[in-house]
């Protein structure tokens, strides 16, 4: 029996259009054809394999997509690329991956998306608002939840303000359609103010505190008013004070309850119209979508997450709180290969002066696919990545690390085997012993991670 093929592989884009090969037939619009293969269609993609096997079909209909976009789409089933991919038919490629279930190309089309859509020459709003679009819809139409996560992470990486992004994106809130209010409150997550704001602006100037639309009762039905008033009770104080005056004016029953429940904290956000792009605070709230983000779902199957956890992405340059005796928990998958992960706790030296120290992992392959984890700790070891090594770090792909310190010693452990126990006193380097005294200390309130964008890291963090 011959082996299956795996995709992707290059069958030659020479074949396409090829009068021998082409037996499948997409049909686009204004009467164009692309004569394409069925055998390499459907190993790429298991919808083409049961239209064509099963069901018979020698052609199909592709007038919802531009012919470029359909070139491309089929150049990639047929070199295994996406070479000739662009920003301006991105979402129809993607959309023809999620259509056709071609697992290999969603992975990719986020790739490009996080490479090239989310790469800001300007950090202007209409770069920005491109990117957003693209995430809103993806989300809103084919359940591509990645795509809203990346964008949000993107934002908060590279110090773009979600408020003022925001506050420009809800400046004519009548206009904007259901699906860019769900993804404003995606923008926001649990920032209630930023969504808060921008609504009180339209009920004063724009509605002159006299009604309530359809827009701004959907807002108020899908904020949580009780984080609200805990994050900031001011601002829930006024626009309680300001909902209550339009009410007195309305004989909508309706608007009166999503008011009352508003103001009573009883509002329960719809969870559909919001995608947990940072936390997921229990396994069943995971992404679902296992197209974009295969590695979460599996590091969330796999990791057992306590009550009074939250499993998130890793935000490079975040900072999370570490209280007294706690562990840094951190959890990777196989694609850390060469990349750096830093964690920096912080210090207070002798003068009280606020200092930051890096403890950093790496993996490395070796001759023979052997691999190794090095390791540094700043101010204690050489700052190389081939003189110190981690021990005995099991071969799993979901890998669960803790990483502890005390006024001794740095331990580190991966799914439950000790993989470092560094002494600052004894396991320093002759050269680099400045900083051992420094590690003694406790260290502060919070610790930071620096990684590399593509990297799929995770972080287990105490919930507030």
């Amino acid at each position: 029996m011959a082996p299956k093929i795996k995709v992707p592989a290059d069958f030659g884009r020479e074949h396409i259009n090829s009068p021998v090969h082409g037996n499948l037939v997409l049909k686009l619009r204004d009467g164009q054809e692309i004569k394409t293969n069925s055998m390499i269609m459907s190993l790429n993609s298991p919808v083409i394999d049961n239209l064509t096997t099963n069901l018979t079909q020698s052609s199909l209909e592709m007038d919802d997509f531009t012919k470029e976009a359909v070139d491309c789409f089929v150049e990639s089933l047929y070199t295994g690329e996406v070479e000739s991919l662009k920003k301006q038919i991105f979402e129809d490629v993607n959309k023809m991956a999620h259509v056709f279930e071609v697992s290999w190309l969603s992975k990719r089309c986020l790739k490009f998306y996080k490479n090239e859509v989310l790469n800001f020459k300007k950090n202007s709003y209409q770069e920005v608002l491109f990117a957003c679009e693209i995430a809103s819809r993806a989300h809103y139409n084919l359940k591509q939840s990645s795509f809203v996560r990346c964008f949000v992470q993107n934002l908060m990486s590279k110090e773009i303000s979600r408020k003022v992004f925001l506050q420009r994106y809800l400046a004519d809130l009548s206009e904007r359609s259901t699906r860019q209010l769900a993804m404003s409150l995606s923008v926001a997550g649990n920032n209630y103010d930023m969504i808060i704001m921008p609504l009180i602006s339209h009920l004063s100037i724009n509605l002159k505190c006299e009604s309530l639309d359809k827009n701004s009762l959907y807002l108020l039905q899908n904020i949580d008013s009780q984080r609200l008033l805990k994050d900031h009770p001011i601002l829930f104080k006024d626009t309680s004070s300001l909902l209550m005056e339009v009410t007195e004016v309305s004989e909508s029953s309706e608007v009166k309850e999503i008011v009352k429940n508003f103001i009573q904290h009883t509002t329960s956000p719809d969870p559909r119209t919001k995608c947990d792009y940072v936390l997921v605070e229990t396994l069943v709230e995971c992404d679902s979508d296992t197209s974009g983000d295969e590695d979460f779902i599996e590091v969330a199957s796999q990791t057992e997450v306590l009550p009074e956890l939250i499993l998130s992405r890793a935000v490079t340059g975040q900072e999370y709180p570490l209280l007294a005796g706690d562990s840094v928990q951190l959890i990777t998958v196989n694609n850390e290969f060469e990349k750096c992960i830093d964690v920096y706790f912080n210090f207070a030296d002798d003068k009280g002066r606020r200092l930051e120290r890096y403890f950093t992992i790496r993996l490395d392959k070796q001759v023979f696919s052997l691999e190794r984890w090095a390791y540094i700790v700043q101010g204690c070891t050489a700052i190389s990545f081939t003189k110190r090594f981690l021990i005995n770090v099991p071969d799993d792909k979901v890998k669960h690390w803790f990483i502890s310190k005390t006024s001794t010693h740095l331990t580190v452990k991966c799914n439950e085997v000790t993989v470092l126990d560094f002494n600052f006193s004894a396991d320093c380097d002759d050269d680099y012993r400045e900083d051992a005294k420094l590690w003694s200390k406790n260290p502060g309130s919070y610790f930071k991670l620096v990684h590399q964008w593509e990297s799929a890291l995770y972080v287990m963090t105490k919930k507030n």
